[in-house]
C-alpha cells in the first residue's frame, strides 16, 4: 500500500472516531451538564413538582402524610397497594453519601414502605450504591436525574440547552478534523518512502554469426553420381552447364543468447518450415532436426544451415534431410558447423 493510502486511512479513522466521540458521547455529557445548572436554578417547588410529574409517568401519586406535613423534603408516593417515600435536596452542590442512604433506609421501616428515592440535582457517591440498592432505595443524582426532568423545562429553554450542546459539538468536530488531517501528514512524512526498480540497462547486441561453408559429408549417395556421369556421357562435348543457383538465404538478425533452448529450437523449426521446397520441420530428437521436403531444387542445405547457424547452440546440430516420397531419393544427413 502507498504512503498517501496509508495516511488517508489514518486520518478517516481519527477523524471519525473523533466525529463520533464528539457528536455523541460528548454531547450527551454536555447537554446532561447544562440541563443540571438549569435545574439548580429553579426554585424548590418548581423542582419538587417536575419530581412528582416525573414519577407520576411511572405510575406513582403523592399522598399527603399528616404527620409529616409540614416537611417539604420528604413526601410518601402510592403505587398500588405500595408505599414508598421521595427525599429531595435541591442544589447542585450536594454530594449525598452513607448518612443520606442510612436515614432513608430508617424512615422506610418506620413507615413500612416498599422502597424510596433519593433525588438531587448534585452526586451521589458511589461507594453507597450497593447499600442503598439492598435497602430498595433508587438513587436518581445529576446524570440520571437529568433524563427524567428534561421534558418538563419550558421549551424555549430546553431548545437553548440543546443548542448549546451542539455547538460546541460542532466546533470540536472540526477542530478534530484538523488535528487528523495534521496527523495523516505527520503519518505521511515518516513513513519511508517506496523503494523504486532499477532501471533496466539496454541489452547487450549480438554480433553476426560467421558464414560458414558447407562441408559435403563423406556419404554421398552413389546413384546421385551415377545420374551425374551419365549426363556428361550424354552432352556429347557439350559445356557443361552449371548447377542451378540456389536463391539466397535471406540473413536473418542475431538471436538473442538469453533464449531457452527450447524457445531457439522452436524459432529454428519454424523458420526452416517456411522455405519454399521445405514440408515441415520439427526436432526428432534434442540434437536432430528433421526437415522434409515437397520438392528438390538445388541444394537445400544451403538455405537450412544459415538459419540454424544464427543459434550458436544448435549449429552443430545434425540435420536429417528427407527428400519427397516420388523423387526417389535417399535421406541425408549433415551438420552445418562441426563441434
Amino acid at each position: 500500500m502507498s504512503n498517501w493510502l496509508i495516511a488517508i486511512a489514518v486520518t478517516l479513522l481519527l477523524g471519525g472516531v473523533a466525529t463520533f466521540y464528539f457528536h455523541v458521547i460528548q454531547r450527551r455529557r454536555d447537554e446532561t451538564r447544562a440541563g443540571i445548572t438549569a435545574l439548580s436554578g429553579v426554585s424548590w417547588r418548581s423542582f419538587i413538582h417536575m419530581v412528582l410529574d416525573a414519577l407520576g409517568r411511572r405510575g406513582f401519586t403523592r399522598l399527603v402524610d399528616e404527620d409529616n406535613a409540614g416537611d417539604d423534603r420528604d413526601f410518601v408516593l402510592v403505587r398500588g397497594e405500595e408505599r414508598w417515600l421521595l427525599s429531595c435536596k435541591h442544589g447542585s452542590a450536594f454530594v449525598l453519601g452513607r448518612l443520606a442512604v442510612n436515614e432513608l433506609a430508617r424512615a422506610i421501616e418506620l413507615k413500612e414502605a416498599a422502597g424510596a428515592f433519593l433525588v438531587t440535582q448534585g452526586r451521589i457517591s458511589d461507594e453507597v450504591r450497593p447499600v442503598a440498592s439492598l435497602q430498595r432505595i433508587e438513587l436518581l443524582d445529576g446524570p440520571a436525574l437529568w433524563p427524567q426532568l428534561r421534558d418538563f423545562l419550558p421549551a424555549q429553554q430546553l431548545a437553548a440547552i440543546r443548542d448549546q450542546a451542539a455547538g460546541l459539538s460542532r466546533r470540536r468536530i472540526v477542530l478534530s478534523w484538523l488535528a487528523a488531517l495534521l496527523a495523516g501528514v505527520a503519518t505521511w512524512l515518516a513513513l519511508p518512502s517506496p523503494s523504486r526498480p532499477a532501471p533496466r540497462g539496454p541489452a547487450p547486441a549480438m554480433a553476426p554469426a560467421a558464414p560458414t561453408v558447407p562441408v559435403a559429408t563423406a556419404g554421398a549417395e552413389p546413384a546421385d553420381d551415377a545420374q551425374a556421369a551419365g549426363r556428361g556421357n550424354d552432352t556429347d562435348g557439350a559445356p557443361p552447364a552449371g548447377p542451378d543457383p540456389a536463391p539466397a538465404a535471406r540473413p536473418a538478425d542475431p538471436a538473442p543468447a538469453t533464449l531457452p533452448i527450447e524457445r531457439q529450437r522452436a524459432d529454428v523449426a519454424a523458420a526452416v518450415a517456411t522455405l519454399p521446397d521445405v514440408d515441415r520441420a520439427f526436432w526428432s530428437t534434442e540434437s536432430t532436426l528433421h526437415v522434409m521436403l515437397n520438392a528438390i531444387e538445388g541444394d537445400a542445405f544451403s538455405r537450412i544451415c544459415p538459419l540454424v547457424e544464427r543459434y550458436d547452440e544448435l549449429a552443430s546440430s545434425r540435420i536429417q534431410l528427407t527428400p519427397p516420397p516420388e523423387s526417389g531419393r535417399n535421406v541425408r544427413f549433415r551438420q552445418c558447423r562441426s563441434y
